[in-house]
């Protein structure tokens, strides 16, 4: 099992559209509150003086309640839960997103999700206007198949109101033991009434680090999280692209919602020239740590690209590359999530997650808020962000199912259909399949069957990569780049 206890990590956040996040990126099913960046996880214990006067202060009458309901109260109550329950009301009237109570067994459940692979249905999640939402499926993960995409709410969890519930409180209904099913409520921008969806649960495994070469001399390296072995994953993926023949290098951090701050560092000092990476201040405007790297000679440039979903220890990379001349940015502001929260012991294996302070860059832009800003802003077309369509068996005239939004999407983009993505399988849509079949020599049946979604999805993949904008300005880039250094 792998732990987090003393370490800190990076949260993330957005601010767009159906990509809109507000607070934690967790990965339901998930990598829980554990893998993300803005937390420092360290244990405070032991009560001092001014503590235990309050226990007969103004904390008096919280023993006085505890004795009436116990005494009183007309239905049996359990002192543990009426403990927690206030322990959750206390912090919770903070008013913070970030801080949050976690009792033994949700800890145990964060500790066990930040190793490689946890059981649950595969997407990222955060919090936005009291809601959970959906950042993106992982590929093949039950949500994937199931359909749900980016911007999806989800607000019931087998008929459990989720809306207004702690983030922390809420991932626990999502997750569960693989093979065992759960119902959820999803509500999505275009569609006026909840519906629902249900799905397995199953075990996640999800590399972090994804590469190939683009052309003999350009490498390409996604890197989605900064969880565990991530650092090596980093360095192995380089030394092959390099081995490759690789003189410049993209780095995309798109949609990268953060992760570990040790290893958001550990990254950094493998690309960021000698300095400073990243400092933090308290409350007080106090400076309380710093980052730096040791970096002389790296020998390839580099570009990043970044969005309004590189969250947290995304923007501590962006950030240190930007303010040492390491990289040329491309793409969106970033999300500017930059609070750090610690987790304090509470002697039974529970704890509260309090935000204690800030990240900044080397320049002393604070990231909370702002976010870092690219060299070059390049829009990006929505639906290029849209994942395969997954087979959920064949898609017939009046269907009313969740993969239909995304077909017309697509077919949309393509330029096969004209109207809005309504979910229902109507007669237009069911002529710009047939339109989308005769045009790849295939049965015109106006019937979304498994070869007809095969062909759709490998149009996807050419559409997708030729309408990624950011991409191909930073590949214009990268050249210009290795031509000056040659």
């Amino acid at each position: 099992m792998a732990s987090v206890l003393g370490r800190q990590v990076c949260l993330y956040m957005n601010k767009q559209r159906i990509y809109k996040v507000l607070a934690v990126i967790l990965v339901v099913g998930l990598l829980a509150s554990g893998s993300v960046l803005g937390f420092v996880f360290g244990y405070s214990r032991g009560i001092n003086s001014q503590q235990a006067m309050w226990r007969s202060g103004e904390w008096g009458k919280l023993n006085d309640a505890l004795y009436h309901i116990e005494n009183f109260y007309i239905n049996e109550s359990d002192r543990e839960q009426l403990l927690e329950g206030a322990l959750r009301g206390l912090v919770d009237s903070l008013e913070d997103p970030y801080s949050s109570y976690l009792n033994a067994e949700e800890m145990e459940e964060m500790e066990i999700s930040s190793g490689g692979s946890y059981s649950g249905i595969g997407v990222e999640v955060t919090m936005e206007d009291n809601r959970i939402t959906i950042l993106a499926p992982f590929r093949g993960s039950p949500a994937e198949d199931a359909g749900l995409m980016p911007g999806d709410k989800i607000v019931e969890v087998d008929g459990r109101n989720l809306e207004g519930m702690n983030l922390d409180d809420a991932i626990k209904y999502i997750r569960g033991e693989a093979g065992t099913e759960l119902t959820l409520g999803i509500i999505r921008e275009g569609r006026a009434n909840i519906f629902h969806v249900t799905l397995t649960r199953a075990e996640i495994h999800r590399s972090s680090v994804e590469y190939q070469m683009l052309t003999n001399d350009i490498g390409y390296l996604n890197l989605t999280r900064f969880a565990d072995g991530s650092t090596e994953e980093f360095a192995q993926a380089v030394t092959d692209l390099r081995s490759q023949g690789m003189d410049g290098l993209i780095l995309d951090l798109r949609g990268n919602p953060g992760g570990y701050l040790d290893v958001a560092i550990n990254i950094a000092r493998q690309v960021v020239p000698e300095g400073l990476i990243v400092y933090t201040k308290d409350r007080d405007g106090e400076r309380t740590s710093e980052f730096r790297s040791n970096l002389r000679e790296r020998g390839y440039p580099m570009v990043l690209l970044v969005d309004e979903l590189s969250a947290s220890a995304s923007e501590i990379l962006a950030g240190a590359l930007k303010d040492s001349d390491g990289a040329v940015l491309v793409g969106a502001n970033t999300y500017g999530k930059g609070t750090i929260q610690r987790y304090y012991e509470l002697g039974d294996g529970s704890v509260v997650k309090l935000t204690m302070s800030r990240f900044y860059t080397p320049n002393g832009l604070r990231i909370d808020g702002n976010g870092v800003a690219p060299d070059y802003e390049v829009e990006l077309e929505a639906a290029a962000r849209l994942p395969h369509l997954p087979f959920l068996g064949t898609i017939e005239p009046g269907d009313d199912k969740l993969n239909v939004v995304q077909l017309q999407m697509m077919l949309e983009a393509l330029d096969y259909y004209q109207g809005e993505a309504t979910g229902y399988y109507d007669e237009a849509t069911v002529a710009a399949v047939r339109a989308f079949q005769n045009a790849n020599n295939l049965s015109a049946s106006g019937l979304v069957d498994r070869q007809t979604t095969e062909r759709l999805n490998q149009r996807w993949e050419t559409y997708s990569r030729d309408a990624d904008t950011q991409l191909a300005k930073a590949r214009e880039l990268i050249q210009d780049l290795i031509r000056q250094e040659n």
